[in-house]
């Protein structure tokens, strides 16, 4: 606009209502036109305060969301690790007294005819009690203690080689579909551990669906994940952004409503009639195990996806296993200590050694152990050692028996996961390593290997 000497000027435009609308008469506004030099009314700098006013409640809105979500991850992994601590304890003091159960039952059938009929009930017991050390391993897979063989694995394969063993665990009612990338990179894993968890969300859906009838499928893939995606999965505990491998198991069940979903993870959590509620927590242990993560997607009468995240892996090879000879007619000779704090794995123990030809010296814990050794160093006994006991512990005392011997020969048993347990001795001249429970046979063939000199790590 102009001014009174015909200048052009720049205002701007300041508008406010004069009277409100009613039924009589319409709103009536004023507008004013000011230079554009003056200061601001009253009402923009009112205006502008709002605005500031209200970007800072969105801020601090953010923060203080963001802030629950770390609260609620926290205490996530804190309820997870004592759990875990929790189920690791209770499966090692279990893993003890399977050890003896099912190493007298061994002994036992070892003394019977084939044709004998209380050979069969033996038989019997033994079949219970491993069924007894399955859910163990169940609890160690969930306190991420499980027992792990890693090398290159593809999930495409893995879910191959176990088709029919998927189809005949779901109901008949269930229709299972497949989706599998063919190109999928590998990842470093357990494969037996990852069939376990194929098993337990195959089943898992099946029993979601219940008996309506429904579509299972299960996809296999490789995804490049970002931080912003890691960060909203179970387990997010600073994984790293990269190439993930993927396995998906989805159903059209029932669904689950947010209060089921916060707790599907917790051991003998159940919202069936029947089970242990330990199929969901083994996958999530094992999962952690092996540095993974798992997303989950479920509304109430829509369905639920569970989808596994590993990192993969590149320029791997795979390593042969070691398999051992018949070795029911082998016999040892010598000397072997036994350090163990439980009684009946002590006698266990003394038995089997002693059937295979051995003299065997016992020990409660490793103080009696290092000072029966020392009184025993001039047969070089092989040394069959605990990794937890009282007064000095599995490792204090291997490393003890090392300083007086270096060249010891010691065998390490745990019911704990071996590759966790032997990585506090690498590099230390570890012979060999052997799972509780065991049996005869395997023992027998870790001694011989042990007498023969195969094994040492190093």
């Amino acid at each position: 606009m102009h001014n009174d000497d015909g200048a052009t000027m720049r205002c701007r435009c300041s508008t406010s209502l004069f009277r409100p609308a009613s039924t009589e008469h319409p709103a009536l506004l004023v507008m004013r036109l000011l230079p554009r030099e003056t200061s601001p009314s009253q009402f923009r700098v009112l205006n502008d305060r709002i605005e500031q006013l209200g970007r800072e409640i969105a801020r601090r809105q953010a923060v203080d969301e963001e802030r629950r979500k770390l609260e609620a991850q926290m205490l996530q992994t804190q309820k997870l690790e004592s759990l875990g601590v929790l189920a690791g304890g209770i499966a090692h003091d279990f893993n003890n007294l399977l050890t003896g159960i099912i190493g007298f039952s061994d002994l036992a059938r070892l003394e019977l005819s084939d044709d004998s009929v209380t050979r069969g009930y033996l038989d019997e017991a033994v079949n219970g009690a491993r069924r007894a050390a399955e859910l163990t391993q169940q609890m160690l897979a969930y306190s991420g203690k499980g027992k792990f063989v890693v090398g290159p694995v593809r999930l495409t394969v893995l879910v191959e080689e176990i088709t029919r063993l998927l189809e005949v665990s779901i109901s008949k009612k269930c229709v299972l579909r497949y989706d599998l990338l063919r190109e999928q990179p590998p990842c470093l894993a357990d494969g037996t551990q990852l069939r376990q968890v194929i098993m337990n969300l195959i089943i898992n859906a099946s029993e979601a669906i219940g008996d309506r009838s429904g579509v299972i499928s299960l996809t296999t893939g490789a995804m490049w994940c970002e931080r912003d995606y890691l960060a909203e999965t179970y387990l997010d505990e600073g994984l790293d952004e990269g190439m993930y491998v993927t396995l998906e198991v989805a159903n059209t069940g029932v669904g689950m409503s947010p209060e089921v979903r916060a707790r599907i993870f917790d051991p003998f959590y159940t919202t069936k009639y029947t089970g242990r509620g330990l199929g969901l927590a083994a996958v999530l242990g094992i999962v952690r195990g092996h540095g993974g993560a798992i997303r989950v997607y479920s509304e109430a009468g829509r369905g639920t996806t569970f989808k596994i995240l590993l990192p993969a892996a590149v320029n791997t090879a795979v390593s042969k296993a070691f398999t051992a000879p018949p070795a029911d007619t082998w016999r040892g000779k010598g000397m072997v200590l036994v350090l163990d704090d439980e009684e009946s794995v002590r006698a266990l123990l003394r038995h089997m050694l002693q059937r295979m030809g051995y003299d065997v010296v016992p020990a409660a814990d490793g103080r009696e152990g290092l000072a029966a050794f020392q009184a025993h160093a001039d047969r070089e006994p092989i040394v069959l050692l605990d990794l937890t006991m009282p007064h000095l512990d599995g490792a204090g005392t291997f490393r003890e028996l090392r300083r007086i011997d270096p060249n010891v020969r010691v065998v390490l048993m745990s019911g704990y996961n071996e590759h966790a347990v032997t990585a506090q001795f690498a590099g230390e001249g570890l012979e060999a390593f052997i799972q509780k429970p065991f049996q005869y046979d395997g023992l027998q063939a870790t001694m011989k290997r042990v007498s023969s000199g195969e094994v040492r790590s190093g």
